[in-house]
């Protein structure tokens, strides 16, 4: 299961914010470095699975050393993986790959989450430190809907 990671990591991260008093003036910041937390792993499993689907893709050609290259390449390309950069690479599959993942995405809420996810991981990481969500943002709103991009990249690259 490929969001098995992200799950445990929210439900583990739940439990440890039930078991905080809302009284507890730390509560804020302990929330804080949770979502940051979350924030890398969900974008690194992203990266990964994004690289990995791509690369089921180009298996299905049946050439071992046009499948390494292909994956050299996506090695590169999709940290932040930003959707104009997702969309870029499926055009060059061709112009079909493209339309049915744009179709499914871009301009919908799901696309909304997805960048609130890749910008906020990269406030975490290259700007302030603080997460600009809140857990529940994270784990309620924009999770499942990155996940619903996650299923649309794979249904436009033909993959079960």
């Amino acid at each position: 299961m490929p969001f098995a990671r992200i799950d445990r990591a929210i439900a583990v991260c739940q439990a440890h914010l039930d078991a905080v008093s809302n009284a507890d003036p730390d509560k804020p910041e302990l929330e804080n470095y949770l979502v940051s937390g979350l924030l890398i792993l969900m974008v690194s499993q992203y990266e990964g699975l994004i690289r990995r689907l791509f690369g089921d893709r180009a298996a299905l050609c049946g050439d071992a050393d046009v499948c390494q290259y292909v994956r050299g390449l996506l090695d590169r390309e999709f940290r932040s993986p930003n959707l104009n950069k997702i969309t870029e690479h499926l055009a060059k599959l061709g112009d079909s790959y493209r339309q049915a993942f744009s179709g499914q995405v871009l301009n919908t809420d799901e696309h909304l989450a997805w960048d609130n996810v890749i910008t906020a991981r990269h406030t975490v990481v290259h700007v302030t430190g603080i997460a600009s969500i809140t857990f529940s943002e994270l784990s309620q709103d924009f999770y499942p809907k990155t996940r619903q991009v996650i299923a649309a990249l794979t249904a436009a690259l033909g993959l079960p």
